[in-house]
């Protein structure tokens, strides 16, 4: 998966493209968390060009959204895909997200 990034303030805007499987784990939490050291509380995930999620997805977002609350923040779900959205569904956590149809619809609602 490849990822970049956008910091504005107290929101971090982390953008992931590509396959989201357990292979980018360490990478995906090491970005985050340098984004929580710099101030980050709220993360904006856009997902618009994530083609798929493993197992390892699923608790790397489950890991975002516990540290986002530890740090008094909050995480949004920009654009999932289908296959993404099938995902969280089938393992019930799609109501555990936020999801937002666009970066900006996501930042605005964190205000």
């Amino acid at each position: 998966m490849k990822l970049s990034w956008e910091e504005h303030g107290p929101v971090a805007l982390v953008i992931a493209s590509g396959e989201f499987a357990a292979d980018s784990s360490s990478n995906f939490r090491r970005i985050v968390a340098e984004r929580f050291e710099r101030g980050s509380r709220n993360v904006v995930l856009d997902l618009t060009n994530v083609t798929m999620a493993d197992s390892g997805a699923l608790e790397d977002l489950l890991w975002l959204s516990e540290e986002t609350a530890r740090v008094g923040g909050a995480l949004r779900l920009v654009s999932p895909q289908p296959t993404v959205r099938e995902a969280l569904r089938v393992t019930r956590l799609s109501d555990r997200f936020e999801c937002a149809e666009s970066v900006e619809l996501a930042a605005r609602s964190l205000r």
